[in-house]
């Protein structure tokens, strides 16, 4: 009989989950909904659940690598932009 839960798709994550699908700490996933680079979870109970849909919302919003477009100039202020 063949796996059903593989064909469900996933709406939504909770912690480890959110920095595994980042590559970040849980302590990175913490401080980026501190500073408003990701939503915060949901809460169903004692739980809390990250909208995938939402986090790539946000994602979205994130600037682009300067570097990666040589092109476009670096944004005055802009902590995110990798430097050479």
């Amino acid at each position: 009989m063949k796996d059903t839960q593989s064909n469900i798709p996933r709406l939504g994550l909770n912690r480890t989950e959110v920095a595994m699908s980042l590559g970040v700490s849980v302590n990175t996933v913490d401080q980026l909904v501190k500073e408003g680079r990701l939503p915060p979870p949901r809460r169903w109970h004692t739980r809390k659940i990250w909208l995938t849909a939402e986090i790539s919302a946000y994602l979205t919003e994130w600037p682009t690598d300067a570097a990666a477009e040589p092109n476009r100039p670096a944004a005055a202020g802009d902590d995110w932009r990798a430097r050479a």
